[in-house]
């Protein structure tokens, strides 16, 4: 038992303690993924605890993902593979984020889609330097060559792992063990010709010193061209939205939206349309000409079917282009048979650059002496005795912002590992971590600049076109003229749109120090134990450019701020074992974990875990935990920087409407969430090549982080929900509201449970290998309680908004398959997302449609070893995925036909590629 052939002695053998695995697995050759994955489902242990022990099976349920199947799914991204696990929300990518320059272009993950703030990445069991100031790490981020697993670990991880571990725990495992070269080489596209995108990808390992030193290099570099409108696709070009039914009364049958296709606004077209006066229903063609405007059918004051109105939606980008590279060194060397010291860097950079959403106006007031008012309109404006009319406008030839995103981000570990004998290892490291994130974003309407330039008159000097402002024509006001698309000219275009640029930059410090060991014996064993300390401090820089910190764009106002939280840590866990070899259990392990975590911003609080693991023989195991875990605040939602608004509010108190200021920032006051994590399941081997795990989870998270807007604040101070009435400041003299702060509060409670079904089955067939593979989530509540509204998410597919908390469909499942004959491969696959509500609370009432089916999606793929031997490996592999371009469910979510969160929207892919080693 305590041999040098045991799990530390093993580790200490290889001289890799943060390696976590063994020998003899670092040296196994690759198996098919499904004959992988069912050692995999009942023994990774590696990320869901902190202690190594030969042949102890951590009771928190963990899934991996191998090699093989990464290589299978032949994707640009290993997030991509991710997303796919059902227990995994899609909820952040480049499809999601469009319409969000905050995360355009980015990969978040978002376990049990409780939200990406709640999922902890991980890379080799490491923290890395969050990518955003809200706190999540792009996978763009991790340097993805050497990738040679991930674990998914679905369910409370805090008192291993620390903050953020609430959902789970995502960690990226390196092959640290490569001698020699391997590399990739692969393109791809789409059925419809376009998101063209390529990855290659090179790495080499070398053992030095007699085999006491090691060296691993990698780099890597991908690109996808996106795809640039979202009426690329048939279903994205029939104009499917949500319009206000005109027939709608409340005590009619007739439901108040309609979800349809071919929608067009009512009140705006592309070169211009008179909504108001006798004058309505006038629009302007390309030369400023007026000419009738068409109206279409179920016409409203802003929506109807068909007409002349424009279609906003069809310009939408579909998916953000994205540019990514990133680089890798490592170096171990042995110093003596008990110590091992490595440094690591890593460096990687992402870039996206899209048009971003088109600035639409409605009411744009134009005046009788507006200098390019058309003479016909003029003159019936003088016939009618009209002073000016309003006019809506699609502006997409003028006022479409154009985004350009960066993000850098580079990472320095360094560290010693070692064994004290054969009992007792231990590990020290310091991280040093700095992330940079630039967004410029072009052709902003500037709106005092541009209400100078639409307020235009006729000079009467020089009968030339000028602002009607005296001081804003002195500081060099341009007229713009709207009538017609494409009529506002290049110096007016200059004059009223902007450029900002928005800079945040993080940087983390970090420290940690962990002893293992087997302190004593219990009558059925060794206890095994893991203790240590850790210290973190991270920082957040948020610079913007002088325009934005004045507030003069429409959208977008970055003000500056910045920020730094020091978190001090102390954890311990033990592995407890109370029965061995009995009639009753062939092992019976408990398993204990608690952190200590002190925040220099809200205090201690403290994480623990509670569980169990019973073997009751080779046929069947059950594992149970319940734990308390938490995620800390992040920086924006502390130290996020003040603007102010004015709104008009019912003010309940002294029975009168006026207007009031909110001051919206940071709350440096706020707690960690908490969240209480039931998990129990059973682990059946009914055969030697099969394994089945079936497990149910429960998430209560309690002083959950939410915003209340400023005019909410105000009802429901009003309706009973005092804990917000101290956000409400009062003149002392007046009585009248002087102002409500608007920021980030513990106030809202969560509730997430479902169950997990997972199948690994491997065999022999003829003269090759099958291996299957399943994974089925179910969802049976996603709940979220404010204090005021309780909202019921499972079972709908409603997206509140890009980077809130989504609906959840109650079935998510996979099934993969794979054959192995020589030097052939096949795989094929079966994904399934399930449909449900379009969101839970609409009744027949609400809109025509209320439910939508669900899709599943094929897989196809394989290689052929084109050439094997001592002296390397050279590998061909395709694949197809969505081989049938299933066309996602229509459901008119956010202003999108479909749900992009959830749904293939990209249609048929393609690729090819080469694998080498030698």
């Amino acid at each position: 038992m305590h041999a040098c052939a045991s799990v530390l002695a093993v580790w200490a053998c290889a001289g890799g303690a943060l390696a976590q695995e063994s020998t003899a697995e670092a040296q196994a050759p690759a198996e098919p993924a499904a004959q992988a994955s069912a050692t995999d489902l009942d023994q990774v242990t590696v990320t869901a605890s902190r202690v190594m022990r030969g042949g102890f099976s951590a009771p928190t349920p963990t899934t991996s993902i191998t090699t093989d199947e990464i290589n299978a799914t032949a994707a640009t991204n290993v997030a991509e593979v991710v997303n796919q696990m059902p227990s995994v929300r899609p909820s952040l990518t480049p499809v999601s984020t469009t319409n969000n320059s905050q995360y355009a272009g980015g990969y978040y993950l978002d376990l049990r889609g409780l939200g990406f703030n709640r999922t902890l990445v991980l890379v080799d069991g490491k923290r890395v330097v969050p990518t955003q100031i809200q706190g999540p790490v792009d996978i763009n981020s991790v340097p993805q060559a050497l990738i040679s697993s991930v674990d998914i670990v679905t369910g409370g991880a805090s008192a291993a792992w620390g903050s953020d571990a609430v959902a789970g725990v995502v960690n990226f495992r390196f092959d640290r063990g490569l001698e020699g070269f391997k590399g990739l080489l692969q393109a791809g596209t789409t059925r419809h010709g376009d998101r063209d995108n390529n990855l290659g990808s090179i790495a080499f390992g070398h053992a030095f010193a007699d085999g006491r030193g090691h060296l691993l290099l990698a780099a890597e570099s991908a690109s996808s061209d996106g795809i640039e409108r979202l009426d690329s696709r048939d279903w994205g070009a029939a104009g499917w939205g949500k319009i206000a039914n005109p027939a709608y009364t409340p005590d009619n049958d007739e439901p108040r939206l309609l979800l349809v296709r071919n929608t067009r606004d009512a009140n705006r077209s592309y070169g211009g349309v008179i909504n108001s006066g006798p004058l309505k229903g006038i629009q302007f063609d390309a030369d400023g000409n007026p000419i009738p405007f068409e109206y279409g059918d179920l016409v409203t004051k802003s929506s109807m079917v068909g007409g002349d109105g424009a279609d906003g939606s069809a310009a939408f980008v579909l998916e953000a282009p994205l540019e990514r590279q990133s680089t890798y060194g490592r170096v171990s060397y042995e110093f003596s048979p008990a110590i091992t010291g490595f440094v690591e860097a890593s460096w990687a950079k992402s870039k996206t650059r899209y048009d971003s959403l088109t600035r639409n106006d409605s009411s744009l007031t134009i005046k009788r002496d507006n200098a390019f008012l058309p003479d016909s309109i003029a003159q019936s404006m003088d016939d009618l005795g009209l002073t000016s009319f309003t006019m809506g406008r699609y502006n997409r030839d003028y006022a479409r912002a154009f985004n350009d995103k960066s993000s850098e981000t580079a990472r320095f570990v360094a560290g010693l590992e070692g064994y004290l004998d054969n009992y007792w290892s231990w590990d020290a490291y310091v991280t040093h971590g700095e992330s940079e994130t630039n967004l410029h974003s072009s052709k902003k309407r500037i709106t005092s600049t541009f209400e100078y330039a639409l307020d235009s008159i006729i000079d009467p000097v020089t009968g030339a076109a000028v602002c009607r402002d005296a001081a804003a024509r002195a500081e060099g006001c341009q007229p713009i003229n709207l009538f017609g698309e494409g009529a506002p000219s290049q110096q007016a275009r200059d004059y009223v749109l902007g450029t900002s640029h928005t800079m945040s930059r993080i940087t983390q410090d970090a420290a940690s120090a962990t002893l293992r060991g087997e302190p004593f014996e219990t009558w059925a064993g060794p206890v095994s134990m893991a203790t240590g300390l850790e210290w973190r401090r991270e920082k957040a820089v948020v610079t913007s450019d002088p325009l934005s910190m004045a507030g003069a764009f429409n959208t977008g106002n970055t003000v500056p701020w910045s920020g730094s939280v020091t978190v001090k840590e102390a954890f311990g866990e033990l592995v407890v074992p109370l029965a061995v070899d009995t009639a009753w259990a062939d092992s019976l392990d408990l398993n204990l974990a608690a952190r200590m975590t002190d925040y220099s911003t809200s205090g201690t609080v403290v994480s623990w875990k509670l569980g169990s693991s019973w073997q009751v023989n080779d046929l069947i195991r059950f594992r149970a935990t319940q734990s308390r875990d938490i995620r800390a605040p992040s920086l924006a939602e502390l130290f996020g920087g003040s603007t102010t608004a004015i709104f008009n509010v019912f003010d309940p108190e002294l029975g009168s409407t006026y207007s009031v200021q909110s001051i919206t920032s940071g709350n440096a006051e706020l707690e960690p969430e908490e969240a209480d994590t039931t998990t129990a399941g059973i682990v059946l081997n009914p055969l030697p090549d099969l394994v089945m795990s079936l497990d149910y989870y429960r998430i209560d998270v309690d002083k959950a982080i939410t915003t209340f807007q400023a005019r909410s604040i105000v009802e429901r101070c009003y309706d009973g929900q005092t804990a917000v009435c101290d956000l409400i400041v009062r003149d002392p003299v007046s009585g009248e509201i002087d102002h409500v702060n608007v920021s980030p509060q513990n106030l809202q409670t969560m509730r997430v449970s479902g169950a997990d079904f997972e199948l690994s089955y491997s065999r022999p067939v003829g003269n090759g290998q099958l291996g299957l593979r399943s994974l089925l989530s179910y969802v049976d509540t996603l709940r979220l309680d404010d204090g005021q509204n309780v909202i019921d998410m499972a079972g709908s597919t409603d997206q509140p908004t890009i980077a809130s908390i989504g609906g959840s469909p109650r079935w998510r499942g996979n099934l993969y398959a794979n054959y192995r004959i020589g030097d052939l491969a096949f795989n094929a696959g079966v994904r399934h997302v399930g449909g449900g509500r379009i969101k839970n609370e609409y009744t027949a009432k609400d809109m025509n449609i209320l439910t939508h089916s669900g899709r599943t999606y094929f897989d196809l793929g394989g290689s052929y070893d084109f050439h094997t031997g001592a002296n390397g490996n050279i590998s061909l592999f395709a694949s197809v995925r969505n081989v049938f371009d299933k066309d996602p469910p229509i459901t008119g979510t956010g202003g999108f036909p479909t749900v992009r969160s959830l749904y293939d929207v990209i249609g048929r892919t393609y690729n090819v590629g080469v694998r080498f080693d030698f």
